[in-house]
């Protein structure tokens, strides 16, 4: 289980999925800036498994985005796809 409320990004190996996010007009550099700024965090739906997270926030820019997270092992995370809001 993850403890959102005392995530820090740089405590993580995190990976990002660049040709899901692309094709939704998302860059990973973006996705990289939510998960350095305030984000909210909520379970994703219970098909997909319980290690899969939404994950709602800002870049540094303001623009508002949507993010899928797939979490596994020790601090591992992959955005596997993520969408504007």
């Amino acid at each position: 289980m993850v403890y959102w409320q005392h995530f820090e990004a740089s405590e993580w190996d995190i990976e990002y999925d660049s040709g899901k996010l692309e094709s939704h007009g998302v860059a990973d550099w973006e996705a990289e800036e939510v998960l350095w700024n305030a984000f909210v965090a909520q379970p994703n739906k219970r098909v997909h498994g319980p290690d899969r997270y939404q994950l709602m926030g800002r870049t540094d820019a303001g623009r508002a985005l949507l993010l899928i997270v797939h979490v596994s092992g020790d601090r591992q995370m992959r955005v596997i796809n993520g969408w504007p809001l």
